[in-house]
């Protein structure tokens, strides 16, 4: 579990630091190419934003849920016994896998269209099936850390009875 952890952390942070980092380059090329060269075409940039922004919110998400980043409300949770804390937490993992999971099914369909009828983005001239297999293989990810943060916190809590 540690190590599919570590893994999954080192892609995510190459992903998302790399894409942040071109994201900002070509914003501020396309900005200054507009203000001093007007005539220039630089069009491409804002699809190729949109891309690498897509790419880096599926791989942010699953970061988050790892790093317990997410939004959580555990007023309730924190006051019941671990095993029915153990229950919620397991109730939570289905739900955000079952959530995840129908967000992956659906980009698959849409890569399979976009691939069915040669779509291709304008600017770019590159297949769209590439910007939205991002859906399909985030949300792999995604589930990935679910499983991972959720196994992890039932260690904790697990972890706690045995302490108190």
């Amino acid at each position: 579990m540690k190590k599919l952890d570590t893994v999954l952390n080192r892609i995510e942070f190459f992903v998302m630091s790399v894409g942040m980092g071109i994201m900002v380059l070509f914003n501020f090329m396309n900005v200054v190419s507009r203000k001093l060269m007007p005539k220039t075409p630089f069009s491409y940039t804002e699809e190729l934003v949109v891309l690498i922004f897509l790419w880096i919110s599926m791989f942010g998400i699953s970061y988050a849920f790892r790093r317990h980043s997410h939004t959580g409300l555990n007023l309730v949770t924190e006051h019941l016994p671990a095993a029915a804390r153990i229950l919620f937490v397991l109730f939570s993992m289905f739900c955000s896998a079952v959530f995840v999971g129908i967000i992956a099914y659906t980009g698959l369909e849409l890569v399979q269209n976009h691939v069915k009828y040669a779509q291709i983005l304008p600017s770019l001239r590159m297949p769209m099936a590439v910007q939205s297999l991002a859906l399909p293989l985030g949300g792999v990810v995604v589930i990935l850390s679910v499983l991972v943060s959720g196994f992890r916190e039932i260690q904790d809590i697990r972890k706690g009875t045995e302490e108190a």
